[in-house]
């Protein structure tokens, strides 16, 4: 609590590229948004943005996470599972992690896999419902199966028969592979 009455000691400022606003209510330390009103108390320094459209700004904030190159960062993976509504522990079953391991993830307590990365990314893709995200997630599915080295691709095999889709078969193989006509 303050000494203060903040309301009388406000200085109102538009962010701008040389002095955007951090918006640190993004949970994340990197977020710094250009264009928006926001109101600096001179007597304490708090401060208080007016954000339009808040949940289209956080969608634009999860896509450029979920389409940056480099491995996602604890806070991010966090980010990502708050925006897909989901409860650590369901998230990490998801991805076929343990709640522990997961938490250590979003901690950074433990290095993420380039696979969990993508996985991650993609199940948020899939979650999210965003109809601007989707397609532009199905642009880079392939190039984030060749990116994951090591790791083996399951290959199912789906028929079209008269009685509807059949299942047919379940093979692995080897890294990289991926059909060149493949559409997604």
């Amino acid at each position: 609590m303050t000494d203060h009455d903040c309301q009388r000691h406000l200085r109102e400022y538009t962010a701008t590229r040389t002095r955007p606003y951090h918006f640190v209510d993004s949970g994340l330390p990197n977020i710094y948004l250009i264009g928006v009103k926001y109101r600096v108390c001179r007597k304490c320094g708090s401060q208080a943005a007016e954000i339009p459209a808040p949940v289209k700004l956080m969608n634009v904030i999860a896509e450029a996470i979920v389409m940056r190159p480099g491995i996602l960062s604890g806070p991010e993976i966090r980010f990502l599972r708050k925006r897909a509504g989901k409860k650590a522990a369901d998230f990490a079953a998801m991805i076929s992690n343990t709640p522990e391991h997961f938490s250590k993830l979003e901690t950074g307590a433990l290095p993420l896999q380039e696979a969990t990365d993508k996985l991650i990314r993609l199940t948020y893709g899939l979650l999210s419902g965003d109809a601007d995200l989707l397609p532009k997630i199905a642009a880079k599915v392939e190039e984030w199966y060749k990116s994951i080295h090591g790791k083996k691709v399951n290959s199912i095999q789906i028929r079209s028969g008269r009685q509807g889709w059949v299942h047919i078969q379940q093979t692995t193989l080897s890294p990289g592979w991926w059909p060149r006509n493949a559409e997604f």
